[in-house]
């Protein structure tokens, strides 16, 4: 395993955990808005966990939106420095996640469209200069 591959095993752990807390301090809030907030993170936890790069992009925009909200002063009133020095930390790091552990989505369905694009024939992916 390589080295760039380790330290993108051991960042996706420790987003895991930091995206798990946040579950648990959103269900903190006992109320109906927290819940849906633990929901939404509980969702991207999972596009995470299982390596989805849909999920290290939410990740970086949903740091992104905690980052706001707390430099607003509209949530996390008593850890205000704190979410937004995690939210802005967390940013770079889930881009680069989902560039190197992320998994694409379908990779069949680029292949079919590119074949139905051809007409059938066999794709010929050299580069060609016009004349």
């Amino acid at each position: 395993m390589s080295k760039l591959m380790i330290v993108a095993n051991i960042l996706n752990v420790l987003l895991l955990i930091v995206l798990v807390a946040a579950t648990a301090g959103f269900i903190s809030f006992l109320n109906i808005y927290g819940l849906f907030l633990a929901c939404v993170t509980a969702a991207i936890t999972w596009g995470v966990f299982k390596q989805q790069r849909w999920g290290y992009f939410a990740t970086a925009a949903w740091a992104l939106a905690c980052y706001q909200l707390a430099k607003q002063g509209y949530e996390f009133q008593s850890i205000k420095r704190h979410v937004m020095m995690l939210g802005f930390a967390l940013i770079p790091i889930a881009l680069f996640l989902h560039e190197t552990l992320g998994k694409a989505a379908v990779k069949s369905g680029k292949s079919t469209a590119k074949s139905a694009q051809n007409n059938g024939k066999e794709s010929d992916d050299s580069p060609k200069m016009p004349d």
